[in-house]
């Protein structure tokens, strides 16, 4: 028993340890070897990995620009979302199963178990420490078969690398497809555009912008003809009335013409004329002028032909008669250019109204065409920097995923940790045998010195008699000896069948 007054010495621990041996001698090779037993027999996983980095494009962006945007966290995670997916692994695992000892699972569980061993980090592409800003990545894929990691390893690095390239290449020539069809689209509606303003053009070419001066100068100018004419036909119809009362005092014969009705006609016609200079067109005098020229008239039309048409002999008649004919003419041809005139002006006057509205159209139509212009060039250059980033990402010029390390064989399992197995062994087998010894040490009712006899009584002690090993000690001791040497003999022997027939060596 455990005295509470007087503490224990390292003496007194280890003659504890001493009377008690045969648990640690027994407890701790047993968690021993059970700790070996487990390390070895536990399936090792051996582990490959490959290293993939994204790279610059070997061409300056300042030359060619790709029109592949790409961040390297956004590519490994596409990239893992895109790769690493049932239909993708179930090939793989077609090509070649990494699995032929597992024939209770299908394909799509093989592949699943693909997933669930495989695991992707950022590394430093140099270092190949863990790096979450780095643009490199590893692909680590466990097996309990090392060269099937390395296999399938590497099957993953190229799955990685060749859809890598094969979706740039994708997207490359979506772009180029997209712009191309745009620009097409584009195209369409700048022809559409032209016709559309060869069509205002040709409905409005008088009223557009550029011939405003031309038309203001043109109004003037028909402005200035018109006052010209109007003079003009003014004189000109002064020149015919005079020539109306001078032919009206002129007998058309040389001799005696008083029964001529010419004659009572070119009368009557002067007299009118004098008249209208006079009056208005509503006078009395004017009005029986020409009655009495009509009645003239109607009576000269019931005569026979040969007594109406006599052909006057007077050359000053003649003379005269010839001179109001081209007055006439000049009168009539003056009227007609000046109405012709003032329809121009009219017309220039329309145009110069509805120009406002007309310009308004046509500067939008011209703001659209520009802007379709504008945009069909820049798309232009889009689609010429889109063909060379296709070409670019065709030949893997671009910005790309290359292989930094390729998957190697591994040479030890990356689990089970049998060293740490094996420490945690004796660690544990140490700590249940100090248990143990410790449980009985406090349990046993035995007295084994001074110590023990002064915690039943208050006597002092004289003196203590040694122990002494008698022949059944000593028979008991070498039993207990053997027992442990033989159970720790077979613990061996099982252990290490156990050991070969994992194939495992050492640690």
């Amino acid at each position: 028993m455990i005295s509470d007054n007087i503490p224990y010495t390292l003496a007194d621990y280890l003659d504890v340890i001493r009377r008690r041996w045969y648990y640690v001698a027994i407890i701790l090779p047993l968690a021993l070897l059970i700790a070996v037993y487990v390390a070895y027999t536990l399936s090792p996983m051996y582990r490959s990995s490959g290293t993939i980095m994204l790279e610059r494009a070997s061409v300056p962006e300042d030359m060619i620009r790709t029109t592949v945007e790409s961040y390297a966290h956004q590519q490994i995670e596409l990239l893992r979302g895109r790769v690493m997916t049932t239909d993708k692994l179930r090939e793989l695992v077609a090509e070649r199963d990494p699995y032929p000892n597992r024939t209770d699972l299908s394909p799509d569980a093989k592949a699943r178990l693909i997933q669930q061993n495989t695991s992707i980090d950022r590394v430093d592409p140099v270092t190949l420490q863990p790096d979450r800003n780095s643009t490199a990545f590893s692909i680590y894929y466990d097996n309990p078969d090392p060269a099937m990691a390395q296999y399938v390893s590497q099957q993953l690095v190229d799955l990685f690398l060749d859809y890598n390239r094969q979706m740039r290449a994708e997207r490359a020539q979506e772009n180029y497809n997209f712009l191309l069809g745009r620009s097409d689209e584009l195209r369409q509606n700048i022809l559409r555009m032209e016709q559309d303003l060869a069509d205002f053009k040709s409905r409005h070419a008088q009223a557009l912008p550029e011939a405003q001066n031309r038309n203001q100068a043109t109004l003037e100018r028909a402005e200035r003809d018109l006052d010209e004419l109007e003079r003009q036909l003014r004189l000109s119809e002064e020149r015919r009335t005079q020539l109306d009362l001078q032919i009206g005092q002129v007998s058309p014969y040389l001799f005696d013409t008083s029964g001529d009705w010419r004659l009572e006609h070119a009368e009557l016609r002067a007299r009118l004329a004098e008249a209208e200079q006079r009056y208005t067109a509503d006078h009395p005098d004017v009005r029986r002028l020409r009655r009495s020229l009509d009645a003239l008239q109607e009576r000269v039309e019931a005569m026979p032909a040969d007594q109406r048409t006599p052909e006057p002999d007077n050359p000053e008649y003649i003379a005269l008669a010839t001179q109001l004919d081209a007055t006439r003419q000049e009168v009539q041809a003056l009227r007609t250019r000046a109405e012709r005139a003032r329809s121009r002006i009219a017309d220039m006057e329309g145009r110069l109204v509805v120009a406002p509205e007309i310009e308004r159209q046509y500067l939008q139509l011209m703001r659209d065409y520009d802007i379709a212009q504008g945009q069909f060039r820049t798309l232009q250059d889009n689609l010429s920097e889109a063909a060379m980033a296709q070409t670019l990402e065709v030949e893997s010029r671009g910005e790309r995923f290359t292989l930094v390390r390729n998957p190697s064989l591994p040479s030890s399992p990356i689990s089970p940790n049998r060293p740490g197995i094996i420490l945690l062994g004796f660690v544990l087998g140490g700590l249940i045998a100090v248990a143990l010894v410790a449980v009985t040490e406090s349990t046993d009712p035995s007295i084994r010195g001074t110590r023990d006899l002064r915690d039943i009584t208050s006597v002092p002690a004289i003196g203590a008699v040694p122990v002494l090993i008698n022949e059944r000690d000593r028979v008991r001791h070498a039993a207990l000896a053997a027992g442990a040497m033989l159970v720790l003999a077979v613990g061996l022997v099982l252990v290490s069948t156990a050991v070969i027939s994992a194939g495992g060596g050492g640690p």
